[in-house]
C-alpha cells in the first residue's frame, strides 16, 4: 500500500482504468481485420456465410438443414481477446429469428461453454451474446439452440466484434503522467509509478477475482441476466 494511499483514491483509480478502455480507439468492429476464418454448418446458396461480415443491410445468411442443428464457427487469429460479440438480427420473419443460443469458445478440439442466452422478444435488431474476455480463444462458435415459433432455419444479418490484441493489454507507466490524469483529482499529483504499480495490482486482483466468481455466486442459464449485472 503506497503511503497516506486512501480506498477514495483505489475507486478514481480504478475510474480512471474504466475509463481508459472506454475510450479507446480499438472500440470499432474489427471482424475482419482480427478472424482468420468464418465456417457455418449449413447455407442457401445465394444466403452465404459471407453475408456475416459483408456490413451490408440488405444480405444475410440463412442455414438449410431441418435438424435445427445450426452453428457459426469463428477462427480467431492469434492473440485477440474478445470485448464484445453482437448478432445482427433479420426481423423479417419471425421464425427466422434465434430464440435461445450458446456460445463456445478454446482450441476447436477442446470447446467450452461460455455463456446461454435467451434473446428477448423485443431484440429486433442486434443483441451482445459475449463481452469482457479476458484470454484468446483459438475458436468461438455460436450454436443456435432454439428459434422462435418453433423454426427450424435461421437467418442472421451479420456478425459484428469489438476486440484487441492481447499484447495490448499491458499497462504502462506512461499512461498515468500528469496530462493523463489531470480529470482525477485524487491522482493529481501522486508519482506515475506509484499509480502504475498500484492499477497492475488492481488489474491482477479483478482477473482473478472474475475467474472465480462463477463459482461463489452459482448461476443457470435462467439467471445469467442478474449474473450479468452482479458481475
Amino acid at each position: 500500500m503506497p503511503p497516506s494511499w486512501s480506498y477514495e483514491q483505489d475507486m478514481e483509480l480504478g475510474r480512471f482504468l474504466y475509463d481508459l478502455r472506454e475510450r479507446d480507439p480499438r472500440s470499432k468492429d474489427c471482424i475482419k481485420e482480427h478472424i482468420s476464418g468464418l465456417e457455418v454448418s449449413s447455407q442457401l446458396d445465394d444466403c452465404k456465410a459471407s453475408s456475416l461480415i459483408d456490413n451490408r443491410r440488405d444480405t444475410y445468411w440463412e442455414s438449410n438443414d431441418v435438424s435445427g442443428q445450426h452453428w457459426v464457427r469463428l477462427r480467431m487469429k492469434k492473440g485477440t481477446i474478445v470485448k464484445k460479440l453482437v448478432l445482427v438480427l433479420n426481423s423479417d420473419t419471425n421464425s427466422y429469428i434465434p430464440r435461445r443460443v450458446a456460445v463456445y469458445g478454446g482450441p476447436a478440439y477442446h470447446l467450452q461453454l461460455l455463456r446461454t442466452v435467451l434473446i428477448n422478444e423485443s431484440c429486433y435488431r442486434e443483441v451482445c451474446i459475449l463481452r469482457d474476455m479476458k484470454t484468446h480463444m483459438p475458436v468461438l462458435e455460436i450454436h443456435i439452440l432454439e428459434c422462435r415459433e418453433r423454426g427450424y432455419n435461421v437467418r442472421l444479418r451479420g456478425i459484428r466484434l469489438t476486440s484487441f490484441w492481447e499484447r495490448e493489454l499491458n499497462l504502462n507507466a506512461d499512461l498515468f503522467q500528469p496530462a493523463e490524469v489531470v480529470r482525477y483529482p485524487l491522482l493529481d499529483r501522486v508519482d506515475p509509478d506509484v499509480l502504475y504499480r498500484r492499477a497492475v495490482l488492481i488489474q491482477r486482483f479483478s482477473h482473478l477475482l472474475d475467474s472465480v466468481l462463477g463459482y461463489l455466486v452459482p448461476i443457470s442459464d435462467e439467471n445469467v441476466g442478474t449474473f450479468s449485472v452482479l458481475r
